[in-house]
């Protein structure tokens, strides 16, 4: 009889022993389940709190604490970027056109009607015919970001080269900027509306070396 009992208290005692070690191990992983949400959930709220701006072809991460500091950086890169497409001309009809095109998903029609103006003047074809290349070299850019639509003011200056000289331009250009949706051919999501140059004045020539 004692040995039965001592057998039915061996019997107890194991299933103790295993009833703790199922309820450890059913805690451990409980916390590591609750860690691994935790890391997750903050994981997550740091990516939510982070964007990539586009500068000069190139992602940037910021903070969005970060974004309206960087919307700046956008809005003049996405004027720049305007202005190379659309100033920087080579002799080749093909060229011009497919930078106008490029040009034209960043602004709207004022673009277009700029460059029908030189168009109907005989601009290009007089750069075609003479074999001329004109470059755009940016000065500065001036965003006013505290009113909407954005005021742009752009500063530069133009190099139409021959094959004998150089002539040299002052360059100026106002606009405004309006928001519109992010494309992978509109990075910045941002529009040039009433484009106008404002000044364009031949300062000198000189010979080419």
């Amino acid at each position: 009889m004692n040995k039965l009992i001592e057998h039915f208290n061996d019997i107890n005692r194991s299933f103790n022993v295993m009833k703790q070690f199922a309820l450890t191990a059913l805690a451990v992983s409980g916390i590591v389940v609750i860690a691994a949400v935790a890391l997750t959930t903050k994981r997550l709220s740091d990516l939510q709190g982070t964007v990539y701006v586009v500068d000069r072809g190139s992602a940037v991460m910021a903070s969005r604490s970060s974004e309206d500091a960087y919307r700046d950086i956008e809005a003049k890169d996405h004027v720049l970027r305007f202005h190379e497409l659309m100033l920087n001309v080579t002799p080749n009809a093909e060229s011009v056109k497919r930078n106008l095109d490029r040009a034209l998903i960043l602004s709207d029609k004022s673009a277009y009607d700029y460059y029908m103006d030189l168009s109907e003047k005989g601009f290009y074809q007089r750069m075609i015919s003479a074999n001329i290349t004109q470059e755009f070299v940016p000065d500065s850019v001036k965003v006013d970001m505290e009113t909407y639509p954005y005021t742009v003011r752009t500063y530069g200056k133009l190099y139409l080269m021959r094959e004998s000289n150089i002539s040299l331009y002052e360059f100026e250009s106002q606009g405004q900027l309006v928001e519109v949706e992010r494309s992978p051919s509109n990075p910045h999501g941002l529009m040039l509306e009433k484009f106008h140059v404002a000044r364009n004045e031949n300062i000198g020539t000189r010979r080419r070396k």
